[in-house]
């Protein structure tokens, strides 16, 4: 069987009726005229929102109660094979983007299920102000939902820097006036509370202070800039529009108690952005290549294969950027090359600035449209068993000559066997010139470099440090340890047997084994410990 569910394309406002098309039909043709459908909707916040905009974030992060389970749907198909999933809107409040999730199964006869899944969009305005920090987020424990959320974090005592946008659902950037940009600083009291139900419980009160406002407008197509001094501690950047909606983003500023067992987020590397002129290119064209640092420093530039390095360059960036020049040579037809920065910039000591490193990789895109084919099909909609198929097929390219041999494999495969793991296709274009994984492992140790303007650590021994600098001689031991056995005796009749053992003087236990075989029976055994003294 095949299972369509089918959602409105556009979002709906909060107080919309949320609406789900259905349609089912057996994979001969026949439509699923009877079928049950049963399933759950379920209601989760949105906040990547907009395909278009990777990284920006969308809605209150602060609002409450997004995320729960909604009805069930219990649906039969009408004759045809179409059905409809309807649910009224129970999130009329709601001032961030949500999305109402349809998950079904359309079952057989024989109750073998297809379960698909779909998704109903939901904003509570036409435009939106969208957040993307400009540092990297990293997994930690969030208390509140008892899940691993992805935090965005920032050194201590350094600017937080992001990006910030007016969109619409299709990821248009509107022109606006007036956004307001706050920086709240969330203080948390935290205490514990006794109930004879859950026992003790750690809680806290929340303060929220405003460490910073600004007042942003944008033109269309523009994406704004903002940046805020951060101290130690969690933060929450919020932006709200004329409209009156707000989107906001958490962060964390310096060390968490997480970092012990992941390493300090102060200590990872920055991001070098790397930029190039063309999407892809051919063995023995020239690429240019743009570096953005974050810092101006001096470094390298590769281009690394999993074989290693394959061209390399020191380099100077200025706090501008910088423009590099750099040859595609006519040996590198293979597609797990990657170009990859340092740049580091060295302490100062009179400015009281550690040294920073920055890393950026960028895969390079080599491949030749002359190479690239496109295929049609035509093939009858219907047909009868039991007799031939004919499959017209159709080669044409885009760029360069036709080629002169072209072998072509057709396949064909019951559907009923590809939906089980939803196959598709593959793209063998992407196969043999497609991205291929980074085959260097990056190890850095830079959160382990000791600062040099800290003070002497005292040497220490032992537990006893102390005691040995009071004066007086240090006890004198001498430790003997044995391990002696002695050469095999036979037991007489009686099963009986004498053994000696020379022992050294020791001040110990000294614990016995033994071990006893004939032929086929074999045994052992432990004596209780003696202690031999002087």
């Amino acid at each position: 069987m095949a299972l369509n569910l089918t959602a409105q394309k556009t979002p709906l406002a909060p107080a919309d009726e949320v609406k789900f098309s259905v349609v089912g039909y057996y994979l001969y043709g026949a439509p699923a005229s009877g079928n049950a459908l049963q399933g759950q909707l379920f209601l989760r916040p949105q906040r990547d929102a907009v395909a278009a905009l990777p990284g920006f974030q969308f809605g209150n992060i602060a609002e409450e109660n997004l995320s729960r389970s909604l009805d069930e749907v219990q649906v039969t198909l009408d004759k045809s094979g179409r059905g409809e999933v309807s649910a009224a809107s129970q999130w009329q409040e709601a001032h961030s983007p949500l999305q109402v999730i349809l998950q079904a199964s359309l079952l057989e006869s024989g109750g073998r299920p297809v379960t698909r899944r779909v998704e109903q969009a939901i904003w509570p305005a036409d435009t939106l102000p969208g957040i993307r920090p400009q540092f990297a987020a990293k997994a930690v424990y969030d208390y509140r939902t008892n899940t691993t959320v992805n935090q965005p974090i920032v050194d201590e005592n350094s600017n937080a820097a992001f990006d910030i946008v007016y969109a619409n659902a299709q990821g248009e950037k509107k022109a606006v006036s007036g956004l307001q940009v706050r920086l709240i600083r969330e203080r948390r009291d935290y205490y514990w509370n006794w109930s004879e139900s859950e026992g003790w419980q750690s809680q806290f009160d929340q303060k929220d202070l405003v460490e910073g406002e600004q007042t942003l407008d944008l033109n269309a197509d523009e994406t704004g800039k903002v940046s805020f001094p951060v101290e130690w501690g969690a933060y929450r950047l919020e932006v709200k529009a004329p409209n009156e909606t707000v989107s906001s983003v958490r962060f964390w500023a310096g060390y968490s108690w997480q970092d012990n067992s992941d390493g300090s987020g102060a200590a990872r590397p920055d991001r070098v952005t790397l930029k190039l002129d063309k999407a892809n290119y051919r063995p023995g064209d020239t690429m240019k290549l743009h570096i953005a640092a974050p810092v101006a420093g001096k470094g390298y530039a590769m281009v690394e294969s999993s074989d290693g390095p394959l061209w390399w360059q020191a380099i100077d960036v200025p706090a501008q950027g910088l423009d590099l020049t750099i040859p595609v040579d006519k040996t590198w037809n293979r597609h797990d090359l990657y170009l990859s920065t340092l740049v580091v910039r060295p302490g100062d000591k009179s400015r009281s600035a550690t040294p920073k490193r920055a890393v950026g990789l960028l895969h390079l895109p080599l491949g030749d449209e002359n190479r690239r084919l496109d295929l049609a099909l035509e093939s009858p909609a219907k047909m009868r068993p039991n007799q031939p198929l004919t499959v017209r097929v159709k080669a044409s390219v885009k760029h360069g000559e036709m080629p002169k041999q072209i072998n072509v494999l057709v396949s064909a495969v019951d559907s009923g066997v590809l939906n089980i793991t939803d196959y598709a296709t593959p793209d063998p274009w992407q196969a043999f010139f497609g991205q291929k994984r980074y085959g260097a492992d990056i190890y850095d140790i830079y959160g382990q470099v000791i600062e040099g303007q800290g003070r002497l650590a005292a040497l220490r021994f032992g537990g006893d440090g102390d005691d040995l600098k009071r004066g007086g001689k240090p006890p004198v031991n001498h430790v003997n340890i044995i391990a002696q056995q002695a050469q095999p005796i036979t037991l007489n009749e009686q099963g009986e047997g004498v053994v000696t053992l020379r022992l050294a003087t020791l001040t110990a236990n000294c614990g016995l084994w033994r071990r006893h075989g004939q032929q086929e029976i074999l045994a052992a055994a432990k004596a209780k410990s003696l202690s031999p003294r002087q």
